[in-house]
């Protein structure tokens, strides 16, 4: 894991112990801090001293950065007492929000595509940890007035990428910032496969939800998602690890001549049939 804060060298070294991610959670707490009181300054992690933001460059701002080359995860929960996401998943949500193309998925957690996530319209929504997951596109461009904390995590949309490496991370930063009163929007390009995944891992580890109800739950609101099967059968380990057992199974579809996950299903037949009602059209005419 790399960590680039304000002033910080970018050839940053591997955070590796407990202690250097703690750091990071303990960041978030002071941007939001900083930023609830309109304050002008930013805490860094590593030493607590207010850095003036005039010398503080918008393109690097409270960044961090993760390295999907780092297969070190902290397995540790953060106690979140009793205001939860199981809890605030009842609360009354609008899952198409003012803005076309992002998703609400909870109260205080968006999905989307690189291509509407602007600083004018984050501002709106309130958002104060954007979490970028598509290292072909550059740096999310971050808002001057609330100065969100941005984390970038450099993993490409391939089966073969091992995403996993990150879901606890991430989960219990997002979940620190929810219980800070912030808000947080993860995307890559599309905001079907990368980021859907980050948001599976979050709401199966925080959101009291099995793998199959935390994709129905997200399909329902943003019904584009698919993460590739690889990270599908991450989420799969990912759960038998956090439920001890798993809710989705991986079954072999003849026509792709591969194993798809199960919730899958559904949408290759209708699309299938669909196909074939086409082809037999065309036959006819």
């Amino acid at each position: 894991m790399q960590v680039l804060l304000p002033d910080q060298n970018l050839s940053t070294t591997l955070a590796d112990s407990v202690g250097d991610k703690l750091k990071i959670v303990d960041e978030i707490q002071s941007l939001l801090e900083a930023t609830n009181v309109g304050g002008t300054s930013i805490a860094s992690a590593g030493n607590k001293e207010n850095v003036e933001e005039s010398k503080v460059d918008n393109r690097t701002r409270n960044v961090t950065k993760l390295d999907d080359n780092n297969n070190n995860s902290d397995k540790s929960n953060l106690n979140v007492g009793e205001n939860t996401v199981e809890s605030s998943l009842h609360t009354p949500i609008h899952s198409h929000t003012p803005f076309p193309g992002i998703s609400q998925l909870t109260p205080s957690l968006y999905l989307c595509g690189a291509g509407v996530v602007m600083p004018m319209v984050l501002d709106q929504l309130e958002v104060r940890f954007i979490i970028n997951v598509a290292p072909e596109l550059p740096d999310t461009p971050l808002s001057s007035v609330t100065k969100p904390l941005y984390l970038r995590i450099n993993a490409y949309d391939r089966p073969s990428t091992d995403l996993s490496v990150h879901f606890d991370e991430v989960a219990d930063m997002i979940e620190e910032v929810r219980q800070l009163g912030g808000k947080s929007v993860v995307h890559c390009v599309a905001g079907v496969s990368r980021s859907a995944t980050l948001c599976l891992a979050y709401l199966m580890k925080y959101g009291g939800m099995s793998l199959r109800a935390a994709y129905l739950h997200v399909k329902a609101i943003r019904p584009q998602i698919r993460p590739n099967t690889g990270f599908f059968q991450q989420l799969r380990c990912y759960e038998e690890q956090l439920r001890g057992s798993c809710s989705v199974q991986m079954i072999y579809y003849e026509s792709l001549n591969r194993e798809i996950p199960d919730v899958y299903e559904p949408e290759y037949r209708a699309m299938e049939e669909f196909y074939q009602r086409q082809r037999k059209a065309l036959k006819r005419h």
